[in-house]
């Protein structure tokens, strides 16, 4: 008689255990790319390009806002913790930033109004910006002469969402299938 490893029974596959299979593996890699960009280069201390987000945003346009959310919080969360910044305040102007960017996006998808990946994109990194910034003026830095990056940062965020959404549509074309 044969022993196998698997009892009778069990080796049918779950289609939840699938769900959670796919979330763990987007979780995963936006972290990966998370804890790797890390080690990139800033021009400014506070500025990053924010290509983990190139997850979010393929899982928006794909109708998954449950597992955007989920991935945001993993990222912020594990990303932080392995790259040694998960007390300090950059995990709470990430979390926020992402949360507020994940609405915006989230909104403009289902409305009626169509952007583009990149258009969407870029909304988001703006918008991602802008509530990090007026985290760290409610919190952080009680002068209003932090706004004085305002301008600075819309820039970025639309230099930064045209290469996430640009990187986003590759992806994207990659998947069904064009060239």
């Amino acid at each position: 008689m044969k022993e196998t490893i698997i009892p009778k029974g069990q080796h049918t596959i779950d289609f939840s255990d699938l769900r959670l299979i796919h979330l763990a593996f987007f979780t995963a890699f936006a972290i990966a790319i998370y804890v790797v960009e890390s080690f990139i280069p800033k021009p400014f201390p506070f500025m990053k390009l924010g290509l983990a987000n190139i997850v979010v945003l393929l899982l928006l346009v794909s109708g998954n806002v449950r597992y955007a959310l989920l991935v945001i919080i993993g990222k912020t969360v594990a990303g932080g913790f392995f790259s040694g910044l998960f007390l300090s305040p950059t995990t709470l102007l990430s979390i926020s930033g992402s949360l507020c960017s994940l609405c915006v996006m989230t909104f403009v998808i289902k409305s009626k109004v169509r952007f583009s990946i990149i258009g969407i994109s870029i909304l988001g990194a703006v918008t991602h910006n802008l509530a990090q910034i007026a985290v760290v003026r409610l919190i952080l830095i009680k002068e209003n002469t932090i706004f004085y990056l305002t301008p600075l940062l819309i820039i970025m965020g639309i230099v930064t969402g045209i290469i996430i959404g640009y990187i986003a549509k590759l992806f994207m074309d990659r998947i069904n299938g064009n060239k």
